[in-house]
């Protein structure tokens, strides 16, 4: 097994009598990224906290080659759908929180100087949030992520509260960001276009209790097929033909069981 390969092995999560993830099952390899697509509320969040750490009651496994993952001595960054931002510092204390939570991380500052630019973050930095468009916070958020260095980063739906230009040009300085530096990426979504422009796997999951549909290799992504429009909404109806089917099969199940 590659050293890379973040495998997850059935993991189900229950919170309190609420059964949230049953028998959740994948892998990745080092670098990739992973667009999870279900329905709001279906437990792609508590997905992302069990990679975390955040949750630890868990069944299951999850291995990163063959250790344990809460053993690997791993990095993350995490943007959660607030985007997490200090409300009372600015911008640039913001961006280097990582640096003040972990004093092992070390700041190259080229390379920050190199990610405000892409993101055009430089003359915000004296800013507070509360001083920020939505599209602004998502940049400063995108910015923190991406200046520590995270071998996994884990992203909640993090540009489903802006508008469709804002969250276009957003998805594109992520992949900017993304193939300069490379972490492992897991991205929830529940819009099928977001997932096929940014997820090289599409992982897609049914209602709660979440379980897996299909894991699919996406055959657009980075490829001289991703802006042909009819190729792009071929696979988007064949994703929504396996959500359906799923959504057929459990309408079945209950039908059988009354």
């Amino acid at each position: 097994m590659s050293s890379g390969k973040l495998s997850v092995h059935n993991i189900s999560v229950n919170l309190g009598k609420t059964s949230v993830l049953k028998d959740i099952s994948f892998s990745l390899e080092k670098g990739r990224t992973l667009t999870v697509v279900g329905p709001s509320g279906c437990g792609k969040s508590t997905l992302l906290n069990v990679l975390s750490g955040i949750i630890k009651n868990y069944q299951g496994e999850i291995l990163m080659g063959e250790t344990p993952l809460r053993n690997a001595e791993l990095t993350y960054g995490y943007v959660p759908q607030n985007l997490g931002l200090l409300a009372w510092k600015k911008v640039k204390d913001n961006i280097l929180l990582p640096f003040k939570i972990n004093k092992d991380l070390t700041i190259d500052q080229d390379e920050v100087d190199d990610v405000l630019t892409k993101l055009q973050l430089t003359n915000l930095l004296d800013r507070y949030p509360s001083q920020l468009s939505g599209g602004q916070r998502q940049r400063v958020a995108l910015a923190r992520v991406f200046i520590s260095h995270p071998d996994i980063l884990l992203m909640d739906e993090p540009f489903s509260a802006l508008d469709t230009l804002t969250a276009d040009t957003s998805r594109e300085l992520f992949l900017d960001l993304w193939r300069k530096y490379r972490p492992t990426t897991i991205f929830t979504t529940h819009n099928l276009s977001e997932a096929v422009k940014l997820g090289e796997h599409i992982l897609l999951l049914d209602k709660q209790p979440a379980t897996v549909l299909r894991f699919v290799k996406n055959p657009l992504f980075e490829s001289q097929h991703q802006h042909n429009e009819a190729a792009f909404a071929e696979f988007k109806k064949q994703l929504m033909g396996w959500i359906r089917e799923g959504v057929n099969t459990e309408n079945g199940s209950n039908n059988q069981r009354r």
